[in-house]
């Protein structure tokens, strides 16, 4: 993977903790007359940026979990 790929990731990485950092206070001034409870629902729809977050972080970084270790002497 590239220098501007990673870079573009880790950018999209920050857009999605940030979205997820301002769509509580967003949830809390659309709903906050309403008797709705959407702290409930908030979880589930923090779900899926946290889960793009998590594999945008595994695709920068580059070396599966998996990947077989080199054998030599300083592995």
């Amino acid at each position: 993977m590239t220098r501007i790929e990673k870079k573009n990731l880790l950018k999209w990485n920050t857009i999605l903790w940030l979205s997820a950092m301002v769509l509580p206070a967003l949830f809390s001034i659309a709903f906050a007359s309403s008797r709705f409870p959407w702290p409930l629902i908030l979880p589930f729809l923090l779900l899926g940026p946290m889960l793009g977050s998590n594999k945008m972080l595994t695709q920068a970084i580059g070396e599966p979990v998996d990947a077989p270790k080199p054998n030599g002497p300083n592995a």
